[in-house]
This record gives C-alpha cells, structure tokens and sequence, in this order.
C-alpha cells in the first residue's frame, strides 16, 4: 500500500475526521502504519473510540472506493500532496485539521517557502483594492508565495497582482477540480496553474455546498506564515479565515478603514480584541515578519547568534540543546505552551534556520 492509497482510504472510512486521521498518523508515524496495527493499539490513541475502531477494522471494505479517487487523479491530471512528505506545506502539517491530501493543479515547491494569505470583501472599495496590490507589489523582492481563495473582490485581486508582480499564488478552492467557482474567474485558471497552483481537498465528484468555504478556509489560514485582512464585514469568510489564523497561532494582520465604513467593521473588531497587527503600511508586516529579500540567513552563521534570540526562542533553545530531537507534543508540555503557539514558533524558527524539522513532527537544533 502506497502512502498515497493509505491516506485515501483512511478519508474512506465512515466517521473518520480528519482530526482522527492526523493523530493516528502522528501516533504510527505513517498512514501506511495505521492499517498495520491492531484494533487494540488504535483504542490507545486519543480520540479514537471502539466505534471508530470497528469501522477502522473493516478497511478492505472501502479499497473500491480507493481506487475510484485514484482514476480521478489521473483523469484530471492531479498531483496529489500526502500529508507528512517534504511536498505538503509545513505550516500547514502542524495543523489538527489537516486534509490528509491536497490535490493540485499546476507546479509549486513549498519547502523552506514563505507563505502569506490575503483576504478580504467579495465588494471592496477602491482604497481597498490600493492598498492589496501595494501590499503584493511592496513584496516583490521577498519572492513569498501568495495564497487566497480566489473569490471576488480582494482574493482575485490578490491572484491578479501576484501573477503581474511574477510571485507564485496559490488559489485554494472550495470545490473539485470539476467546476470553476464563480464561473467568471475560469480566465485565471490558466495562469494561476502556470505560475503556481490550484489547490484543494474535495474531490472532483464531491457535492457543492455552502458548508465547503469554512472547509476551505482552514487550508487558507493554515498553510501561511502570515494572514492579512484588507475589508471585512463583521462576518463572513474573511473573519472565518482570521480567526482560524488566530486559533493556529499564525501571525495576523488587519487594515483599518474608515470608522463608518461598514466593509472594515470586521478588520477593526478584531483590532480591538487584539487579535491581529494593525497594518497601515506594507513595511510594517516586512518588519514584522523579520523577512529577508530572498536570501535567508546562513544557519551556521545564525545559530552562533544567540544574543539575538527573543525571550520566546531562547526558551525553546532552552528546552531543545538539552536533547538530541523534541517531538512537537513534548516541546508543548515541557515549555507550557499550547500545542498552536509552538507549532508557530517552530515555523519561525525553522525558517530563520535555528532549527530543523524531522519526519513524526520531531525537531532539532541546528
């Protein structure tokens, strides 16, 4: 059984989340091990019950179902991105929601990448649309990838500017490879599939409902570095993907607008619950985000530069130089930290190149 065929049968089994599928993986260390172990090793692992177990146990059942998505891969033209390899974006894998697969149209290296979401209101003003494509254009030189969901308003701005500006995009669907949502934005298909990708977790035969943005929100907020928010409403996708940045540990950022202006009630109720960084110009985030212009400090040379660490990684720094290698779990409970707070700063670390990340979420000082 390939990793592949394991992951696409684990989705198969009725009741099995996809917060199930990431800790049984997490606790074999493969979805290939799951189906190795015995029923009485699966009721160990946290979350999975005896009717989850009994389900798990008749996995032959669902091997037709198996080979069914894998025609479908070929017919589209898929190339699928299996949770836990090098190719699944990272961030994203310290996620409990994580799809197992992300299928893909298109051509796009994750690995050691920086990675920014912008979103915002299907009906901007014109100080919102200014203010998306200065942002992208500011960001040039750093060569991160442009993630956004590809709606109206703000997310196709965000596509258009990335594509203009020669950055990769990443546009996350909330539907399969079967149609295009809305219909309008098909023009940009092309484009996006050349200079980067498209990208998400239902297959194509998977039904179209309105309970497939928040699905797809969680790959937008997830797979990011960093989320921005230019005009929202007080609900809506928009607030729905920040506050899934928020509750990853992510970096957030919001753009204030006018005090009436109903389409920035959002971005400013989240200011006041100090949710987010309030960002009036694109340098702020730059600063923020410590980003260099596309030439990452050399790891030997960074990690003799100790006096530089913040009081958050000389702690981790701490922990980790008493070991060889840390799980991800073990790093939380030793730090007292949430699992979502140190899993974002391992992310910030990783890509300073303080440390390194290991297969089974393990990492070490570099």
């Amino acid at each position: 059984m390939t990793p592949l065929e394991a992951c696409l049968l684990l989705q198969s089994i009725p009741g099995m989340g996809a917060h199930c599928a990431v800790r049984l993986i997490s606790h074999f260390g493969s979805a290939e091990a799951v189906f190795a172990a015995s029923s009485r090793e699966w009721i160990e692992v946290e979350g999975i019950g005896e009717q989850l177990c009994i389900a798990l146990a008749q996995w032959k059942t669902y091997r037709s179902n198996v080979q069914a998505s894998l025609e479908t891969l070929e017919r589209y033209a898929l190339q699928p991105l299996i949770f836990g390899t090098k190719a699944y974006p990272k961030p994203l894998s310290f996620c409990a929601d994580a799809p197992l697969v992300l299928f893909c149209q298109g051509a796009l290296d994750f690995p050691n990448r920086k990675i920014l979401s912008i979103v915002g209101t299907r009906q901007h003003t014109p100080q919102g649309k200014a203010f998306c494509e200065a942002l992208v254009k500011s960001l040039q030189p750093y060569n991160p990838i442009i993630c956004s969901g590809m709606a109206r308003g703000i997310d196709i701005i965000a596509h258009q500017k990335a594509l203009e500006q020669g950055l990769q995009t990443v546009a996350c669907l909330a539907h399969g490879f079967d149609r295009i949502y809305p219909p309008e934005h098909r023009k940009f298909v092309e484009p996006i599939r050349e200079q980067g990708c498209l990208m998400t977790d239902f297959s194509p035969n998977a039904v179209f409902r309105r309970e497939n943005f928040p699905q797809r929100n969680r790959i937008i907020a997830g797979m990011a570095h960093a989320t921005v928010v230019i005009e929202s409403g007080v609900s809506g996708g928009s607030m729905n993907t920040a506050n899934l940045a928020h509750h990853y540990g992510r970096e957030l950022f919001a753009v204030p607008g006018r005090p009436t202006d109903a389409k920035s009630k959002g971005c400013h109720q989240l200011i006041l619950q100090q949710k987010v960084q309030l960002l009036t110009d694109p340098e702020q985030l730059i600063d923020a985000l410590a980003w260099k212009r596309d030439s990452p400090l050399n790891p030997s040379i960074q990690k003799t530069l100790f006096y530089e660490l913040d009081e958050n990684e000389q702690k981790l720094y701490d922990v980790l130089s008493q070991r060889t290698k840390a799980p991800l779990d073990e790093l939380a409970m030793a730090l007292g930290w949430k699992i979502s707070v140190t899993a974002a700063q391992l992310i910030q670390m990783e890509m300073k190149g303080l440390i390194r990340a290991l297969p089974g979420k393990q990492f070490e000082w570099i």
